[in-house]
């Protein structure tokens, strides 16, 4: 199978008429979404709705507290908020509050996060109409139906929109480099050079998780080639780090042990990643470690990972991609879309980026 070099489409379906709005020397507050693969890809829209600015206005992010080392390490974000529940608590209105942003920018969808903002009181409040909470919003895009760019464009054509609000901004997903510290990923066991980090999990479900086996396949041939290898992923994922790990016994694993500072260290020490379609492949593209992604149920067109250089692989399968967590066939047709790609794909693509 043939990687294919991933290039973002972005599509701009809506264009702002008339006067955009400025967010004056008060700043913008933006509502960030909720998921790490997500955030991530808002990257490129966020840094443009901090170019807009004009100093002394401050650029706030409002996030989940899990996301805000992300956040914190973005040069172009002068603030960041974090919410320690689902929904943002009276404490955490008061800091807002206390930056007196005069525009707010909601990229999430839902009906909560646009509930967010508007309890936070912020004059101007633009988001995307839908799910009842227009009335929540002072400006609105049309609603993003979920799912509509599949096989169209990036999901990061939408958040592009949102930002063109505050002005006109160049289509394009690029951002300046994130902030790591690097000493981390030498204090959790990465001495040296020539690492690769594997990140074989997927919180969405098995329908985005290549066959543990073949990612041994693929830790032994890199072994072979006198390059380390390091297991990544969240705790969820231990299981199948550890089965990895056991056949390979050379690698080192930190599935499990990193948190997102720390994980954000170990990629950018690596010279290249493999990885499902999952956070780990939207953080190492964002700090500029180049990689191989493979894509079972779910859409590269839509959400491929933005920053560095990386090669998809995705299956021919007709019934890809169905964006199902689980495969509904059975028997020799179950899982077509991740069986069709084999370790010497993954191990071919790697010859070309090592």
């Amino acid at each position: 199978m043939q990687a294919q070099l991933f290039e973002p489409i972005l599509r701009q379906s809506v264009v702002s008429s008339g006067p955009r709005f400025s967010p004056g020397s008060d700043g913008v507050l933006v509502r960030a979404t909720n998921w790490l693969g997500d955030s991530l890809m808002t990257l490129p829209a966020v840094w443009r709705i901090s170019s807009q600015l004009t100093r002394p206005a401050k650029l706030t992010v409002l996030c989940p507290n899990s996301l805000r080392p992300i956040w914190q390490a973005c040069p172009w974000v002068d603030h960041v908020i974090g919410m320690a529940g689902k929904r943002i608590a009276p404490d955490e209105v008061k800091a807002v509050q206390k930056l007196q942003p005069g525009l707010a920018i909601v990229l999430p969808n839902s009906f909560g996060s646009a509930l967010d903002v508007w309890k936070c009181r912020i004059p101007e409040r633009i988001g995307r109409a839908g799910r009842w909470r227009s009335w929540l919003l002072t400006a609105r895009l049309p609603e993003w139906p979920r799912g509509e760019n599949a096989g169209v464009c990036h999901q990061l054509s939408y958040y592009l929109e949102l930002a063109d609000c505050v002005g006109p901004v160049q289509w394009g997903a690029d951002f300046p480099t994130l902030r790591v510290d690097a000493d981390r990923a030498e204090a959790l066991g990465m001495s040296g050079d020539n690492w690769v980090a594997l990140a074989p999990g997927a919180a969405y479900g098995p329908a985005k998780q290549w066959p543990q086996d073949n990612f041994q396949q693929v830790a032994a041939w890199l072994l072979r080639q006198d390059l380390r290898v390091v297991l990544v992923g969240g705790g969820k994922e231990q299981a199948v780090a550890k089965a990895i790990a056991d056949a390979v016994p050379s690698v080192l694993n930190l599935t499990g042990r990193t948190s997102i500072t720390e994980l954000m260290a170990v990629l950018a020490r690596a010279r290249a990643a493999v990885a499902n379609d999952s956070g780990a492949m939207h953080l190492a593209a964002a700090l500029g470690t180049p990689g191989v992604a493979i894509f079972g149920s779910t859409d590269p067109i839509g959400t491929g990972p933005l920053g560095a250089p990386w090669h998809i692989l995705a299956a021919t399968a007709p019934c890809r991609p169905c964006f199902r967590r689980t495969c509904p066939l059975t028997g020799a047709d179950a899982y077509q879309c991740l069986a069709e790609i084999t370790p010497d794909d993954v191990t071919s693509t790697l010859k070309k980026i090592l």
